[in-house]
């Protein structure tokens, strides 16, 4: 014991001596765990002629040990058991750098460290490492479970002086213990000290075993009547979950639902999927499919303990409903319908036209839910789209395809009955035309078969003229009609 004691004594007061003559500077260094040490000491102008020699010890129970050294021969020595980690960057200390760095920084690093530096002076500094830890306890994290988040520093500074704020993902948080572990809690978390105008940080990443996609209970998915939709439930990479199952309640009641008839555990790819890729798919989605759709497992925790981990996701379903009057001739209404409009800012139509090789062209219509058609023209008929809006931005749309309505049936009968009138009138005349024509023919006929036979011609000519001749006297009462009858008597 008087030994040991007589050592301590000459090592403090062998320190005494280097300190003295020498230039002392005292430093604060923090250092993240697992990160480079950098211990600075470098050799202020006109401090140093050409340096001889270069020490760096650590002070250890207030024992001195070597950490890594310099000779005046140019020899450099490294500690046996763990050579690598300790050196320092420039072989001929250019720029008067004599710095000291250490790779792989642990716990046991921190400590107080002294550099001295011979030439025609002698320059000695003093630096205290600090490192920064950032721990989870339990390592693992499952989701429902309690784990604790410890920012240690080793070795501590005087309690009371120093500055230490929590941020998770880049926000500052007062969270210490979290006893219903979440995604939330997941990704990196940074711990800041602030010791004497000096401060350093570290960060260590946090992984929560469960459900990554989508992280929390607030995911609602939007899909149209007659389209397929996609229910995502992705566990995080590493054990299997076991027994995930589907269900799908109310919104407004907690009683169970039937899942949709197309409703499969699967996405039904041929492509063969990750075990913790656990999302479904409903092929065709119908109106009344709405509701909450639960996907759950169960995930082993700390020392084999099952927890169950589990996603609640809410499914809209949309449509365009379309309304007309009772008259054939009336307007049209379409409306943009949602199961659930909670989450909706505001609404618009577009009308989507096509032209040549197929090139889409999209019109602003108006900023409505509803959208009102006076009078349906051969130009209304075709696509239109109802895209709705939530605070984050567009949600989805919705694709409708305007055909023959009763309005434009309408106008189309109108259309038609013009037309029945003008094929009428062209099929009368073409009538008229073709009597005429006939009887045009038949004269000709018989024209023709008469001057076959002069003879008779002549006789039926006679006949005809007298016959005229004769029904002109009758109707005329006067005396020339009266001679020549008398004439034609005698």
């Amino acid at each position: 014991m008087y030994l040991e004691r007589k050592a301590q004594l000459l090592v403090v007061l062998g320190l005494a001596l280097v300190f003295e003559g020498g230039e002392s500077r005292n430093h604060e260094v923090f250092v993240a765990y697992g990160s480079v040490a950098v211990l600075p000491c470098v050799d202020e102008p006109s401090v140093l002629s050409r340096p001889t020699a270069v020490y760096w010890s650590r002070i250890v129970d207030n024992v001195r040990k070597s950490v890594w050294r310099r000779e005046k021969s140019g020899l450099e020595f490294r500690p046996v058991t763990d050579p690598s980690r300790a050196y320092c960057p420039y072989p001929n200390f250019g720029k008067g750098d004599y710095s000291l760095h250490i790779t792989g920084m642990t716990d046991k690093d921190g400590g107080k460290y002294v550099c001295e530096v011979e030439g025609n002076t002698r320059m000695v500094k003093n630096i205290m490492l600090r490192v920064i830890k950032v721990s989870f306890s339990p390592a693992i994290a499952v989701e429902g479970s309690v784990m604790e988040v410890t920012c240690r520093i080793s070795p501590e500074p005087e309690l009371g002086r120093q500055q230490v704020r929590m941020n998770l993902n880049g926000k500052s948080t007062s969270k210490k213990i979290l006893y219903n572990v979440s995604q939330r809690d997941a990704g990196n978390w940074t711990c800041q000290v602030s010791y004497k105008g000096v401060s350093g940080e570290a960060t260590a990443s946090l992984q929560v075993n469960g459900i990554i996609t989508p992280q929390n209970d607030s995911s609602v998915v939007y899909a149209a009547v007659g389209t397929s939709v996609s229910l995502p439930c992705v566990f995080t990479e590493g054990p299997i979950p076991n027994s995930v199952t589907w269900a799908r309640t109310s919104k407004t009641k907690p009683s169970s639902l039937l899942l949709p008839s197309s409703f499969n555990q699967s996405l039904g790819s041929s492509v063969s999927l990750p075990s913790w890729e656990r999302s479904s798919w409903i092929k065709s989605v119908e109106y009344g499919d709405e509701g909450i759709y639960t996907c759950s497992g169960m995930m082993e925790g700390l020392n084999g303990v099952r927890i169950k981990v589990q996603r609640r996701m809410q499914l809209v379903v949309t449509q365009v409903q379309s309304s007309s009057a009772s008259s054939s001739y009336g307007p049209v209404t379409l409306t943009c319908h949602l199961s659930d409009s909670s989450g909706i800012t505001y609404y618009e139509w577009l009308r989507v036209t096509y032209g040549v090789n197929n090139t889409q062209t999209v019109t602003f219509v108006k900023k409505s839910k509803d959208l009102r058609i006076q009078k349906v023209t051969e130009k209304d008929i075709g696509e239109w789209v109802c895209r709705y809006y939530g605070m984050q931005g567009v949600l989805g749309n919705i694709t409708y395809q305007l055909h023959m309505t009763g309005a434009l049936m309408g106008e189309r009968e109108s259309m038609s009955g013009k037309n029945v009138a003008m094929v009428m009138g062209l099929g009368f005349l073409f009538l008229v035309i073709f009597l005429i024509l006939l009887q045009m023919y038949r004269n000709y006929r018989r024209k023709k078969m008469i001057l076959l036979y002069p003879a008779m011609e002549t006789i039926v000519h006679q006949a005809a003229t007298e016959q005229e001749r004769r029904e002109k006297c009758k109707a005329k009462i006067n005396e020339a009609c009266g001679g020549e009858t008398k004439s034609e008597s005698v």
